[in-house]
């Protein structure tokens, strides 16, 4: 049988909820939440307290939490529409895919952390970088660097250096100051 219910206990273990049911207040036995997938490639969201749901009932009150779904108390993201998957977290942090021109958006209201255990590789015809950028290694490029304006090291300046001890003829001159 199935009921809707709101959960009312959640335990992030098992992966299991408890609803209680608005008709008779009474309280499921656990449930599990249904994610998608378990092995392989795993899914993992659980609900959050207070959230309505289907849940499909054994007559032992166990089975499992289905989700919930988008009503008029409960609106659908304003992003979402034809062609686009999202998810949309509590501080207002989103994951998009938009089929229609193939196009993922991710965006953070705090830090993106990118690891891999290898490699990171960027591939595309153009990257573009919006913003100041920092390192904290040694950046190795093979192939031409450009700069459109000045490359500066050690607070040198590639453009406005100037050079101690010029000489003519065949002597050299000092480092760049």
């Amino acid at each position: 049988m199935w009921r809707a219910g709101k959960v009312s206990v959640i335990d992030y273990e098992k992966g299991i909820v408890r609803c209680t049911f608005p008709d008779t207040s009474e309280q499921s036995g656990e449930l599990i939440v249904l994610m998608g997938r378990s092995t392989g490639r795993m899914d993992y969201s659980m609900p959050e307290l207070d959230e309505v749901g289907a849940c499909l009932l054994d007559k032992n009150g166990n089975g499992f939490y289905l989700g919930s779904g988008y009503t008029k108390a409960f609106l659908k993201p304003s992003e979402g529409g034809q062609d686009k998957e999202i998810t949309k977290y509590k501080d207002g942090s989103i994951v998009e895919f938009n089929a229609k021109d193939s196009t993922f958006k991710i965006y953070s209201k705090n830090k993106i952390t990118i690891e891999a255990e290898n490699e990171i590789l960027l591939k595309s015809k153009l990257i573009t970088v919006e913003g100041p950028q920092k390192n904290t290694e040694t950046i190795t490029a093979e192939g031409i660097i450009k700069s459109l304006e000045d490359v500066i090291a050690k607070a040198i300046s590639l453009i406005g250096h100037l050079h101690g001890g010029v000489q003519g003829g065949s002597s050299q001159t000092g480092g760049p100051e």
